[in-house]
C-alpha cells in the first residue's frame, strides 16, 4: 500500500515537472486545450526559421529584417471533437490580408479531415515576404510543440498573395511541409512562358534536398477559378512547372464560374482529400 501511494506521488510530481517545464518554455500543456477559435502568442521561434535557414532554403542573399515573435499574434482553430489522445494534421494558412481569416464554414471540413489550423495576424501582402515566411514557420513549430501533430500531415496553404507565399514554402521547405494548398496564386523557382507568351519570373532558389523531397513525396493542389485573373499563371505553372519538373502528386483544380475567391466547401473537400492521399492527380 505504501509503495502504491509513493508511486502515485511520483507520478504527480513528474506531471507537475513536465507541465512546469512546458510553461517555462512558453509552451501550453496539451492537457489544457481550448476548443474553437482562439488567439495565441508564442515565445520561441522555429530553429528552421532562423535567418541562416531562410537563406539556405530560399537561396536569398538579402538582409533579413528584424523580427520579434513575442509581439506577433496567431489565430488557432481547434475543432470541437479534437482529442489530445490522438494525432491530428495541421494546416498553416497565409492570408493576403492582415486579419487571420478563413470562412467560418471551414470548421466542419477541418474536423472531417482531422486538421488543426493556425494563421498569423499581420501577415498580409504589405508585410515583408521574409517575415511572412518566418511567421508561418514559427506557427508550424509551436503548434507541433503544443499539440500531438502528425508530422506526415503538415500542410501549408493560402489565398492570393498568401497562396504565392505558400507555394514557395511547400517546395523550399519540402522537408517540413508534406502538402500545399494554393488558392488563386502560385510562384515558381524558374522562369516560364505561357502558351500565350506571358513571362513568369522565378522568385527563389530552393534548397536541393528540400526540393527533392517535395518533388518525391509532397502533394500540391493548385486551385483557381474559371474567371480568376491568376488562372493563366496557375495553369502554366502547374503544367509547365510542377508536372514537367517531375513532381509526383499535383492536382490542377479549375472551378467553373469562380473568380478570384475562396472555394466553396465541396471544392475545399476535394483539395483536402487530395492532400490526404485519398484522391488521384488529374
Amino acid at each position: 500500500m505504501r509503495m502504491t501511494i509513493r508511486s502515485a506521488i511520483m507520478k504527480l510530481m513528474f506531471a507537475w515537472l513536465v507541465t512546469s517545464g512546458l510553461a517555462a518554455a512558453g509552451i501550453e500543456s496539451t492537457n489544457r486545450v481550448t476548443l474553437g477559435n482562439t488567439d495565441r502568442q508564442f515565445r520561441d521561434g522555429a530553429p528552421y526559421g532562423s535567418a541562416a535557414e531562410i537563406t539556405r532554403h530560399f537561396g536569398y542573399k538579402v538582409p533579413v529584417p528584424e523580427y520579434d515573435l513575442k509581439s506577433e499574434k496567431f489565430r488557432v482553430i481547434v475543432p470541437e471533437d479534437y482529442s489530445t489522445n490522438e494525432t491530428w494534421g495541421l494546416l498553416v494558412w497565409i492570408s493576403p490580408e492582415n486579419e487571420a481569416r478563413v470562412p467560418e464554414s471551414w470548421a466542419a471540413e477541418l474536423a472531417r479531415h482531422r486538421l488543426l489550423l493556425v494563421s498569423a495576424y499581420k501577415s498580409g501582402n504589405d508585410r515583408h515576404p521574409l517575415d511572412r515566411f518566418r511567421l508561418a514557420l514559427d506557427a508550424t513549430c509551436n503548434m507541433c510543440r503544443n499539440y500531438p501533430i502528425d508530422r506526415l500531415r503538415i500542410y501549408v496553404g493560402g489565398f492570393s498573395g498568401g497562396s504565392r507565399m505558400a507555394s514557395m514554402l511547400g517546395v523550399a521547405y519540402g522537408d517540413i511541409f508534406t502538402g500545399t494548398l494554393c488558392v488563386c496564386g502560385v510562384n515558381f523557382y524558374r522562369a516560364l512562358r505561357s502558351p500565350e507568351g506571358e513571362q513568369y519570373q522565378p522568385t527563389y532558389v530552393p534548397d536541393p534536398g528540400a526540393w527533392a523531397r517535395a518533388r518525391k513525396v509532397g502533394r500540391f493542389v493548385l486551385l483557381t477559378g474559371e474567371t480568376d485573373p491568376n488562372r493563366p499563371n496557375t495553369k502554366c505553372l502547374a503544367e509547365s512547372g510542377f508536372k514537367r519538373d517531375g513532381f509526383k502528386s499535383v492536382l490542377y483544380l479549375e472551378v467553373p464560374g469562380m473568380g478570384h475567391a475562396m472555394p466553396e466547401l465541396a471544392v475545399l473537400r476535394k483539395a483536402l482529400d487530395f492532400l490526404d492521399g485519398s484522391a488521384k492527380s488529374e
